[in-house]
């Protein structure tokens, strides 16, 4: 999903763990500056992500952030970050536990629990503790994104589980149907409308319904409007 490099295009790689997505972007020819909150590798950023990032505004072409902003205790913050830093018509790439696939819509009927929590946290950690405790839903992404500046334009895949393919056959009807209602139907503003109908397609999506783990496209806006 990440676009083809020009000569100098910079590549912001948030919290790049064992660096393997940042080697694969080198490899594409991508300049890449990556980060961890603490790091000795020689060449990476410490950035602590519940702060401010390290960077000048408008300072990359792509931002990735991969299953690292389900840990976070301010999301707005984040994803405002990685928006200041992005480049008028940049990418940023993201991608979180999908809770809204159709399997873990039947977990949660039933426990109360999404996929990516499936169960409670152990009461010893904390917030600052960075666990896998914020996992948010496709639609709130959308909805955040939007407002600082940043249009979701596509989803990539993931890895697909029986269970959820099932389960998505069986509740599509119901989900796609009620969804329309929800998201369309009586909607008179036409600004949202619009807006409404493109969260419906994603919504409704294989990607959404069946994948564990659900990988966004964002675009920066040029300029002052939003998508």
């Amino acid at each position: 999903m990440a676009p083809e490099p020009s000569s100098g295009s910079r590549a912001l790689d948030i919290s790049a763990g064992n660096g393997l997505s940042s080697a694969m972007l080198q490899d594409r020819g991508w300049r890449v500056i990556s980060t961890e909150r603490q790091t000795r590798r020689p060449g990476w950023v410490a950035a602590d992500l519940n702060s401010d990032l390290p960077f000048k505004d408008a300072e990359f072409d792509l931002v990735l952030m991969l299953e690292v902003i389900e840990h976070l205790a301010d999301i707005p913050h984040a994803l405002t970050e990685v928006a200041r830093v992005l480049r008028s018509g940049g990418t940023a790439i993201l991608t979180t536990p999908n809770r809204l696939n159709a399997a873990s819509r039947i977990h949660h009927l039933l426990t109360g629990y999404y996929k990516g929590r499936r169960s409670p946290l152990p009461y010893r950690y904390r917030v600052e503790d960075g666990r896998n405790w914020h996992v948010m839903g496709l639609n709130d992404f959308h909805w955040i994104a939007h407002g600082v500046g940043l249009h979701m334009d596509a989803l990539g895949r993931s890895h697909r589980k029986w269970k959820s393919r099932i389960a998505a056959a069986l509740l599509y009807p119901f989900i796609a149907g009620a969804s329309w209602m929800l998201y369309v139907r009586g909607v008179s503003d036409p600004a949202q409308r619009k807006i409404n109908r493109e969260l419906f397609g994603f919504m409704t999506s294989a990607s959404c319904l069946m994948d564990e783990n659900i990988v966004m496209r964002f675009r920066k806006q040029t300029g002052n409007g939003a998508a």
